[in-house]
């Protein structure tokens, strides 16, 4: 199994194809399964990464809270990317993927040749509200495990909707959110979600930030409609796709559009060959 070892713990990668590198930064409870379908379209012209981040899937979930934050994630995508050898990546990321990959841009803007921030900012327009939300989940896990993790978030709006789409997304994701440790779960929702910035609160940051960007939301994604607006209007190279029908897994929605979306970006800003 490919791990490399980023701050001191092993994360765990798929890795596909050749030529430019694409990286795939995955949502919160999900992991880098989330991504097959992205991986199966982009391997055919791209070297394809997709990582379990600290906490989630075959990746180390270290025991202490204090091992997880916004930006020990930034540090562990930087990690990926010295240890993988990758000078440059074209980095793609959905709701909390999309808050590393562009904390990541606005980190290492070198190490980034565009970004595509997907279904990002939830929690945006009233961080107290979302932070009592995570802390319930984390909670949850911490009183009830993996079972009594799962049944809690899954009762939230955005992860209900896409069970709702029928019997095979709600097995789906039932089998994506139950193969992480219940700690790394909780953790991760106390120390990473409930206490990032809201993406209101970037403004000046996201006025200097000259990496293109992609801003790529679902219709209805209610909670990433208003920051997804407010990035493409603030990022100077930024543009905005909203995908009709969708909600907040749009790569797993409708998968053969989100991959034409962001390959047709990757061919905007030259990131082919």
């Amino acid at each position: 199994m490919p791990r490399v070892q980023v701050n001191r713990i092993n994360l765990y990668y798929d890795e596909a194809g050749a030529g430019r590198p694409v990286i795939f930064v995955h949502a919160y409870p999900m992991g880098r399964r989330m991504w097959a379908p992205q991986v199966a379209h982009f391997q055919a012209r791209y070297r394809v990464i997709a990582y379990d981040c600290r906490g989630f899937g075959d990746s180390e979930a270290p025991p202490t809270a204090d091992s997880y934050s916004q930006a020990q994630s930034v540090e562990d995508l930087r990690g990926v990317c010295l240890a993988l050898h990758i000078q440059q990546a074209a980095v793609v990321g959905l709701s909390m993927g999309g808050n590393i990959a562009l904390h990541f841009a606005l980190a290492y803007p070198a190490l980034v040749a565009g970004v595509a921030i997907c279904d990002t900012g939830a929690g945006s327009d009233d961080p107290a509200q979302f932070r009592a939300v995570t802390e319930g989940w984390a909670r949850a896990a911490e009183a009830g495990g993996s079972a009594g993790f799962s049944a809690a978030i899954l009762e939230h709006p955005i992860f209900a909707g896409y069970a709702a789409r029928g019997p095979a997304e709600a097995a789906a994701l039932r089998g994506m959110v139950a193969a992480h440790p219940a700690h790394g779960m909780a953790h991760t929702a106390q120390e990473t979600l409930a206490k990032r910035p809201p993406i209101f609160s970037l403004e000046s940051r996201l006025r200097a930030l000259t990496v293109p960007a992609l801003i790529l939301v679902g219709e209805q994604d209610l909670p990433c409609l208003a920051p997804s607006e407010f990035m493409a209007r603030t990022i100077p190279r930024a543009e905005l796709t909203v995908m009709t029908g969708c909600g907040h897994f749009n790569n797993l929605e409708r998968p053969a559009e989100f991959n034409r979306v962001v390959e047709a970006f990757f061919r905007k800003i030259g990131w082919v060959g």
